[in-house]
């Protein structure tokens, strides 16, 4: 079993299965139209209001959970891009 997979069968799998699809779209950073893309589709799928600025950052907007109106608003923020990793032998 490859590690997507293994990831997609924790729990709680909905929670799972959208990390690992996430980490399956490439997104160096400067390149980050790809995910953009996917983050927008992600949104819009859900039915939330979804939005992207000028400079490529996604606005995703939930609604509070009837009842909830009055609480505090909670941000999450987060990079899109990813520094991929090269492993390299040294023969110091």
């Amino acid at each position: 079993m490859n590690k997507a997979n293994g990831i997609r069968q924790l729990e709680p799998k909905a929670l799972w299965a959208n990390f690992a699809a996430l980490n399956e779209v490439p997104r160096p950073s400067k390149r980050e139209e790809r995910v953009i893309e996917f983050m927008k589709n992600f949104g819009k799928k859900l039915g939330l209001d979804t939005s992207v600025d000028d400079v490529g950052n996604v606005v995703i907007k939930k609604p509070a959970s009837p009842g909830k109106e009055g609480r505090p608003t909670v941000i999450l923020q987060a990079h899109l891009d990813m520094v991929h990793q090269k492993n390299v032998k040294h023969g110091f």
